[in-house]
């Protein structure tokens, strides 16, 4: 995600010494411009943090001054002036933010391929010539999904850490997907399965979630779900009750937080496959 910075008044609290029993005998114009100075002090100070987390550092007292001056109307920047330094911190932070997603993807991504190398030696555990991995945890015994399908799942979706980032079941009812619109791990794996079946699914990036990622999975790492398949419906019924737009089942993954261009998604430290 870029990051841009617009030319604006960035204002810190500057009201010294003013205590809070001082404050309160001053008038609610004055207790509320302290209020609108104190807010936006803290704005500014957790947008710093953010940037010295990817080695930007900054000045307090020139920081303060300028605030100062801009207020005061006495500024000794020109405008052009202010906006290309602005523009050319936000570069260096963008860059630097790249990097760090770069290092994660490529941290990712060696994790990912050694929990499938390990996990596919597993007993149980079947690999496509895809190289999505499936074990059979219950064997159903219905029709088994064509791809035009619609199906009604439980699923519940983990890094391969084992920290789980969607569960049906604690939503409390199941989700109707349009196998089209799933990613090519679902979509080759539920037409494996027979309604009735539980299967856990190991898919790799390639067949998931890409080296983008989405939401709150980052890119380049695997993810396991294990699918429950309880119907699937044929064209013509298929798609009745079914959110066309939600690619498995409207996954409601939370978006990854972002704060300055930071990325604050989980370590994917791997453990060993479950048994």
């Amino acid at each position: 995600m870029k990051l841009i910075i617009k030319p604006l008044v960035v204002s810190l609290a500057l009201t010294g010494g003013c205590s809070a029993a001082v404050m309160a005998q001053t008038s609610d114009l004055q207790q509320e411009s302290y209020a609108i100075g104190a807010s936006m002090g803290k704005y500014v100070v957790g947008q710093m943090a953010s940037q010295q987390e990817f080695g930007l550092s900054f000045e307090s007292e020139p920081l303060i001054a300028g605030f100062a001056d801009a207020i005061n109307g006495l500024e000794k920047m020109d405008k052009d002036a202010l906006v290309g330094l602005l523009n050319d911190r936000a570069q260096l932070l963008n860059q630097r933010q790249q990097e760090r997603e770069a290092a994660l993807r490529k941290q990712l991504s060696q994790e990912s391929r050694d929990y499938l190398a390990n996990n596919s030696e597993k007993a149980g555990v079947t690999v496509t010539e895809s190289g999505l991995q499936y074990e059979v945890l219950v064997a159903g015994d219905g029709v088994k999904p064509a791809r035009e399908d619609a199906v009604t799942v439980h699923y519940k979706g983990s890094f391969i850490n084992g920290n789980v980032f969607q569960d049906t079941h604690q939503a409390g009812e199941p989700q109707k997907v349009a196998l089209i619109n799933t990613i090519a791990g679902w979509e080759e794996g539920l037409q494996l399965m027979p309604v009735g079946s539980t299967y856990r699914f190991t898919i790799p990036a390639a067949l998931g979630y890409g080296d983008e990622g989405m939401g709150a999975i980052p890119g380049g790492a695997a993810v396991v779900f294990d699918i429950e398949l309880l119907d699937t419906k044929k064209p013509g019924q298929a798609h009745q009750g079914v959110d066309m737009s939600k690619g498995m089942g409207g996954m409601g993954m939370g978006g990854m937080k972002m704060n300055m261009g930071m990325m604050s998604s989980p370590t994917l430290q791997h453990s060993q496959p479950k048994g």
